[in-house]
């Protein structure tokens, strides 16, 4: 029995769609105990490139191999010390962020962004309702993310002539959705790609939070070689595989300075004559980027309540 190729475009317990030759849509399980021994929540993600088989033409096909990934995005399962593999195989990491309803959360965006960097993704920071909010709170929430370098994207679906510059990173990629609910991620879809029409939700009166629309993450083919993965709304994101130790390997705008320490292990918080601490008060790193760094570092694994130096003495 031949095994063929294909590309998982969807999941649900226990079943995975994967687009095969022609665009066919197979639906498969995954074999036997190939995967016993993982260390992940779901073996197989949304974007995988995988070998299957099937004994005839409209039978379940059986998942028994899985391509090395060349990216891949993934997160510690809530409530459960496991690796959640969200999505494979992509180029960009949209991070979608409202500028209000709901409000801009700095520190999902972050994690988010480290989580990128730790999976070999490229990020991009979009954020909706634009047409909200004035430009001088864009620019504050802009500000420290453009001071290294990420590219932002605003998005508004009141003037949808505005947003060619969104189609053109999506166009020729694949690209992932990320962000909590609420934010318009699906809406952005729907303004860029109407033929989608996908289900677009609300937000909750008294929690000012999205509700979920999206409930499992799935492939959409938007134009040839280019794909968007739409995922459900993340509330909050545990960072796997990332300690106190490689935090700042993975943490934007820290690349240039992490090395020029003056200790070796200096993880950029507690230790004296750091460079990271330096950059931030000659502003070469913006503050409120620090901070965010040390919120993430405070949570992570290996963390010991020391007394905390921040640049200039206080945290603002």
């Amino acid at each position: 029995m031949t095994a063929d190729n294909g590309v998982v475009i969807r999941r649900t317990k226990g079943f995975y769609y994967v687009r095969a030759d022609k665009d066919e849509e197979i639906e498969c399980k995954i074999k036997g105990q190939l995967f016993k021994d993982s260390q992940y929540d779901n073996q197989v993600a949304v974007g995988d490139k995988v070998e299957f088989i099937r004994e005839h033409a409209g039978d379940i096909g059986l998942i028994k191999a899985l391509q090395d990934r060349k990216s891949f995005l993934s997160r510690n399962r809530v409530g459960k010390e496991a690796e959640q593999v969200i999505a494979a195989n992509i180029d960009h990491m949209l991070i979608v962020s409202a500028a209000k309803n709901p409000p801009f959360r700095t520190n999902l965006v972050n994690r988010m962004l480290v989580a990128a960097n730790a999976g070999n993704i490229k990020p991009i920071l979009v954020i909706s309702k634009t047409d909200l909010v004035e430009n001088s709170f864009l620019n504050e929430i802009s500000d420290p993310y453009q001071e290294v370098g990420l590219e932002i994207i605003p998005f508004t679906n009141t003037q949808p002539n505005k947003n060619e510059a969104l189609l053109d990173v999506l166009i020729g990629h694949v690209s992932v959705l990320v962000g909590q609910s609420g934010v318009g991620k699906s809406t952005i879809l729907n303004t860029l790609f109407p033929s989608l029409d996908l289900k677009v939700g609300k937000i909750g009166v008294k929690t000012r939070k999205g509700l979920h629309t999206t409930t499992y993450a799935m492939m959409h083919r938007i134009a040839e070689n280019s794909y968007v993965i739409d995922t459900p709304g993340i509330r909050e994101f545990g960072l796997w595989n990332v300690t106190q130790d490689n935090l700042d390997e993975y943490y934007p705008g820290f690349a240039d300075q992490r090395n020029k320490c003056k200790h070796r292990d200096c993880n950029h918080v507690h230790e004296p004559e750091c460079a990271i601490k330096e950059a931030v008060k000659s502003k070469t790193i913006h503050r409120l980027l620090y901070d965010g760094y040390v919120s993430i570092f405070e949570t992570l694994s290996g963390y010991h309540q020391n007394k905390i130096v921040y640049p200039n003495g206080h945290r603002t």
